[in-house]
This record gives C-alpha cells, structure tokens and sequence, in this order.
C-alpha cells in the first residue's frame, strides 16, 4: 500500500503462486510495476509458504491490507475459491483491476484513517507496509478488529541492517545502503519495522503470537536485483543531492549490482503471526 512520500520506498515484494508464477520481465510494465513484480521475485515464494502453514483454505474470508499488484490476493483467490472471499486493499487500486471476481473485491482503504469490516475475515496479511506507518500500534489494532474470532494476523516487515552482506567485501554497497535507508528513516520508514510489529501485536488480545525471519540470497543481473536497482535509481537524485555520495558511486554501485558475478543478502523478512481467541 503506498502510505508514505514514495522517498521512503523500500525493496518490496508480492506474487502468484511459486509453482505456477515465471518471474521475467515484461516490456510492456512501467517502472513502479517492474518494481513491484521483480518485488515478488524475492519474497512470495516465503510469504506463500507461511500462508500453506496456517492452513488458508476453501471458504476463508480473506484481506490483503496494500496489495500492490495483487499476486498474494491472487493466490488468495485461488486458495480460498468461490466458496470464499478476498478484499485486495491498498491506495493505488489500477493494477488490481484484473483480479476482480464473484469472490474477489478490490477496493481503496487507507488503514491510517479508515476502519476495516469489524470481525469479517479469518485471515489478515500486510507485507511492507506497517513499517512506512506513523501510528503503527493503531494500524494493528484495526487490523486484529478485522479478524473474525480464531483469525489469523499474519504481518511482515523488514530488519534492513543485514542488507547487501556479501562474500565480496565487508563494505559491499554500505555506502549507498546507508545513504538511502538514512533517507528513507528520515521519510518516515522504520528499518527494524519487523520488531515493532511483534511488539505492537504482543500488546493486543491476540494469541499464539510468534515470529521469524528470513532472507534471500541474491545474484547480480537477476530479476530479483533489478529490484534493488530501481530502488538506488529512484533514490539517486535525493541522496546525491544531500551530499550522501556522488553520483558517480551511485553509477558504479548499479553496474555492481547487474555484475552476476555478485551475490548479496536481503533485508531479513520478520513474520508476525498471531490468532484472535474464539
């Protein structure tokens, strides 16, 4: 869900399902949707997994709180069939268009200001966009009011300190890590984000909470890093521009990430999970 000045962007993700879904570029795509999708080519394959291990079946009630381009509410729709429903929320509504179905709604809700359906869905699943929130804690709130009684709140954010950890050096792209999440932070992106929503989820009624984190090894030149290409791309002109670094080390440190010769560590993934007592 874009909730935030998009200075404070971070590599995200979403997709359809990791056994069906071909993660390649599509010509046809605008910068922010290639983004969106080479997003997914990181983190879907993890958050679909988890979404197997709660149990999402035929005829759950389902809400994707900032769909982005809707693969995980398509996967949802798939999941749960006619006999269930998705809401696909989020600000930007035009690339969900396509997933509209009998059982699946799109629709334009802002989480910040707006209350969800009270007790509707037995699952509710945000990825990347708690963390971009000024009033986190009421965000979840919201969130846990949506569950019916025995539903799932399944929250993901990011720990970026691990960010660009590689076998190359012990500085592989710090600089640049630390000129655009510094951005970011000053935005209004919080970088151990992942950790706030435990928290803010442990202070809930909310029961069985638990968390754990991942990450995803990735090679240089792939889809997955084209993702962190169009991240520096976009935050170039700013952190140039505050001095951060030049813009020629922003030049090098994109050819560094198209090198396949290159391998580097995301940001670590936290999941949240918690259930609402029957």
């Amino acid at each position: 869900m874009s909730v935030t000045d998009q200075a404070s962007r971070e590599p995200q993700a979403s997709s359809e399902s990791k056994d069906s879904k071909e993660y390649v570029f599509d010509p046809t795509w605008d910068q922010e949707t290639e983004r969106l999708r080479a997003n997914e080519a990181i983190w879907d394959p993890g958050t679909i997994e988890r979404l197997e291990r709660l149990g999402v079946a035929p005829g759950w009630h389902a809400l994707e709180v900032g769909a982005g381009s809707g693969s995980i509410a398509g996967w949802l729709g798939e999941r749960v069939g006619p006999t269930g429903r998705v809401l696909a929320a989020d600000l930007e509504t035009g690339r969900l268009e396509a997933l509209r179905a009998p059982h699946v709604e799109v629709a334009r809700i802002d989480i910040r200001t707006e209350e969800l359906p009270a007790e509707s869905f037995d699952l509710v699943h945000s990825r990347m966009v708690v963390q971009h929130l000024e009033d986190r804690p009421a965000a979840v709130a919201n969130m846990v009011r949506a569950l019916k009684p025995g539903g799932w709140l399944f929250l993901e954010d990011t720990d970026s300190l691990p960010l660009f950890r590689s076998a190359t050096s012990e500085d592989f792209l710090q600089d640049v890590r630390a000129a655009g999440y510094g951005l970011m932070r000053r935005s209004g992106h919080e970088p151990r984000g992942g950790h706030f929503d435990l928290e803010a989820m442990l202070a809930t009624e909310l029961e069985e909470v638990s968390a754990e984190g991942r990450a995803v090894m990735v090679r240089g030149g792939s889809f997955q890093a084209r993702h962190y290409q169009l991240w520096l791309e976009f935050m170039k002109p700013r952190i140039v521009a505050e001095g951060e670094v030049s813009a020629e080390r922003v030049d090098e440190a994109l050819a560094e990430m198209g090198d396949p010769a290159h391998h580097w560590l995301t940001q670590v993934l936290i999941s949240s999970f918690g259930r609402k007592p029957r």
